[in-house]
Formats: structure tokens, sequence, C-alpha cells
């Protein structure tokens, strides 16, 4: 059974990186406009797309054929975690349709006053992830959302079927299009807890860098992101300490362990091999890193 404050610590994680996105997402859309907004958007479709193709391979090196049904059950990149709770009416692998009820997303988003925000990440990433799973294929509906005002639940329809396939789609997507396959015998590892979410928090982090870089220049684009994450540093500083004070907790090195996704002994993450251009890594021990220890005063 998970605790009140193992669940406290998934909630921590888990809502930490969208902290991140919604502070860098504010400085770019109040700095720049509409042109910030353009960029929001590209970064949450690299960001999609990443995910989707990284899931896709998971799958295809474990023998484990790409379809809805895979991609919801094995595919699944994040960790679980106690407040997100969804309906699924319809779970095969050409057809899904499901409700997402409660959102912990959706409930940081609206407790930043940034329900915007949220809308345009849930419109960019799902149909960016899910069509590059899918080999481009896969037609995906967002048809309702928690951060759009009057709807009280997200409703997604999407479907995946083999006549929208080459031959060689079909035979990795379906097991009737390839004679002899044998599914694997050991279940595929999932993501849990820390390694999950700092996996998620390290890809957003990169991509809003790495558009904003590419759209406004070197200096223009890391000085916007240095501000969003010092701003980000400070909301978390605030989270932590609600937390802490909250459940009579001293915030120490254990605490930050526990608590936050990323790790703060920033030369021992092996995701900074792939995802440290443009200074992203010094970037974030500058602005977030330092700023949120001296928010919680660890220095």
């Amino acid at each position: 059974m998970t605790t009140r404050l193992e669940g406290i610590k998934e909630e921590c994680l888990q809502d930490s990186w969208v902290i991140l996105y919604t502070f860098i997402a504010k400085e770019l859309t109040e700095r720049r406009g509409s042109d910030g907004e353009q960029i929001l958007r590209e970064a949450v479709r690299r960001y999609g797309c990443d995910r989707g193709l990284t899931n896709q391979k998971r799958l295809l090196d474990h023998n484990i054929k790409i379809n809805l049904l895979t991609l919801f059950n094995e595919g699944r990149d994040r960790p679980g975690e106690p407040r997100f709770t969804s309906c699924t009416i319809r779970n095969t692998r050409e057809e899904r349709i499901s409700e997402t009820l409660i959102c912990s997303f959706a409930d940081v988003w609206k407790k930043y006053d940034a329900k915007w925000l949220g809308r345009i990440y849930c419109e960019e990433f799902h149909l960016a992830c899910y069509e590059a799973f899918s080999f481009g294929k896969a037609k995906i509906n967002l048809t309702r959302s928690l951060t759009q005002d009057g709807d009280d639940r997200c409703r997604f329809y999407h479907t995946y079927r083999p006549e929208n396939l080459s031959d060689q789609e079909r035979k990795l997507s379906f097991e009737e299009f390839d004679p002899g396959y044998e599914p694997p015998t050991e279940k595929m590892p999932k993501p849990q807890g820390k390694s999950g979410f700092n996996m998620l928090w390290i890809k957003m982090y990169y991509y809003l860098l790495e558009c904003s870089v590419e759209a406004l220049g070197d200096e223009e684009g890391r000085a916007l992101v240095a501000a969003g994450l010092r701003r980000a540093a400070k909301a978390q500083a605030e989270e932590f300490l609600s937390r802490a004070a909250a459940t009579e907790q001293l915030i120490d090195e254990q605490f930050m362990e526990d608590h936050l996704p990323i790790s703060l002994d920033y030369d021992s993450e092996p995701l900074w091999a792939q995802y440290d251009r443009y200074g992203a890594k010094q970037l974030l021990r500058d602005c977030f890193g330092n700023t949120l220890l001296k928010g919680v005063g660890l220095t």
C-alpha cells in the first residue's frame, strides 16, 4: 500500500516538470507574444516526437508489435501517480476511446493561471507523440480537454487501421501479418518514479531551449529560458517548503533527492550526453539549481 508520504513524493516528481514547462512557456508568450507561442508549440511537438520514437524503439527492441493496445500498455513511458483518474471505454489494437476525469497536469496549470498554456501542450503533444510512435499513421482526436473552459474531462478517440499501413508497417504492427511471429515471454520493464519523471523533465527542458535558441538566437533564446528557469525554481521552492511544512519534514539533501526528479549532481546524469547542446546543463545549474537551493535554504 502506498503511504501518504510516498504519494506526496510521486506528486512532487510529477508536478515538477509541469512547473518547468509552465514558467518557461510564460516567458516565451509574455515576452514574444504569438512568436513565442509558435516556439512553444514547436518545442512540444519535438518533445512529443522524441518520446514517440523512443517508445517505438523500446517496443520493437523487445519484439512487441506497434499498435494502440501496446502503446497504452507496454508503451507507457510515464510513471503512474496517485491523482490521475481515467476511464477506458474501448481499448483494442485498432481503436481506443478514453476519458481523463482528473489530470494533475491540468490542476498545476490552473494553480498558476496557465490553463491556456496547458491547452497548447495537450493540442500538440498527443498528436506528435502518438503519430511518431505509429509510423505517422494513427489518427488522433482530442475532442474535449480539462484545460478548456466548460469541459469537465478530456476525451480521446484514436484509430490505427492496417489498411493505412505499408506491408512492412503491417508486419511490425499486427501478428496476423507476420507469419511465425512469437511474442516475448518476459514483460518489458516499466518506467519507475524518479527515473521516469527525470526523463520527462530533461527532454522538455531541452526542446524548449533548442527551439528558443533556433528562433531567437543564442543570446536572446538562452536569456529567455534562463528567466523561465529562475521563475520555475522559485515556484518549485515554494512548493517544497509548503509540502515539507505540511508533513513536518526537514528539507535536506535526502528530501531533494526524493522529491525532485532531476539530480543536482549534474555530472552523474547520463541523459546529458544527448541533451547538453546550447549549454543546457550549465544553464540549468546556474539558473534553476542554484535558485532552487537558495529558495529552500540549502545555500
